[in-house]
């Protein structure tokens, strides 16, 4: 049976991290792919790995502890490296992506019709919350995604910051990891650049954001965009 992977990099999620881990398995059950949870968590003070240790005996879930490094996108690396599955799948542990998403993504991998497949909140069908307190985020995220992607990288896809991508392994053997995976979010733009460089099928399907039900946000908002434009930059240079 074909295998998936969910790397879920934590840090201070003890909150969600039980009900995100169930209810995406629930989800990966429609595919009939056999799932495997990576958690990595960043040594968090507030019990995280405590809570997902309850689940490894019960569940297909791997933990993962760093007690020495910190870090999104090392963390992503590790829990890829140990990782087994046919595809894998990177998201967020704060049910900003939401785990009834994870099937849209798979779909076009499992039909063969793409190598990679982001969720794109800019695509029809696709959007997020928006406050008063996040206007701000999604001016930045949307018509940063624009420049970037349009004008700078020539990427297909009207989303590379979301992070919320599905990619077959053998993808990640033909790409540069030590490269792609530093940083914060910023991995996603290099990830995504490098495939379609290679000339791997990447496909967008809309995702709706949904909103952090417990704690507190870990994205400074402006470095990360500035951090976004200087990694597209050095990427349309180094061309």
């Amino acid at each position: 049976m074909r295998s998936v992977s969910i790397i879920l990099p934590t840090y201070n999620e003890a909150g969600n991290i039980i009900k995100l881990i169930k209810a995406i398995i629930k989800n990966i059950k429609k595919t009939n792919l056999q799932p495997e949870i990576i958690v990595v968590d960043d040594n968090s003070p507030d019990g995280t790995a405590d809570e997902v240790l309850k689940l490894t005996k019960k569940l297909p879930v791997k933990l993962l502890i760093r007690k020495n490094q910190r870090g999104l996108a090392t963390a992503i690396a590790l829990g890829v490296k140990k990782s087994t599955g046919n595809i894998v799948v990177l998201m967020d542990a704060d049910f900003n992506h939401q785990p009834k998403d994870v099937s849209r993504l798979l779909k076009p991998i499992i039909d063969n019709h793409a190598d990679l497949v982001i969720g794109s909140r800019y695509i029809s069908g696709g959007g997020m919350h928006v406050s008063e307190a996040n206007k701000l985020q999604f001016f930045l995220s949307k018509y940063g995604n624009f420049f970037v992607n349009r004008f700078l990288l020539n990427l297909p896809v009207h989303e590379s910051l979301s992070g919320f991508i599905a990619l077959k392994r053998t993808i990640l053997t033909r790409l540069d990891s030590s490269v792609i995976f530093q940083g914060y979010g910023d991995y996603c733009i290099r990830l995504l650049y490098q495939a379609h460089q290679q000339g791997f099928k990447i496909v967008e399907t809309p995702v709706v954001y949904g909103q952090r039900r417990w704690g507190q946000s870990k994205t400074k908002l402006v470095k990360i965009f500035f951090d976004y434009l200087i990694t597209a930059l050095k990427l349309r240079l180094n061309k």
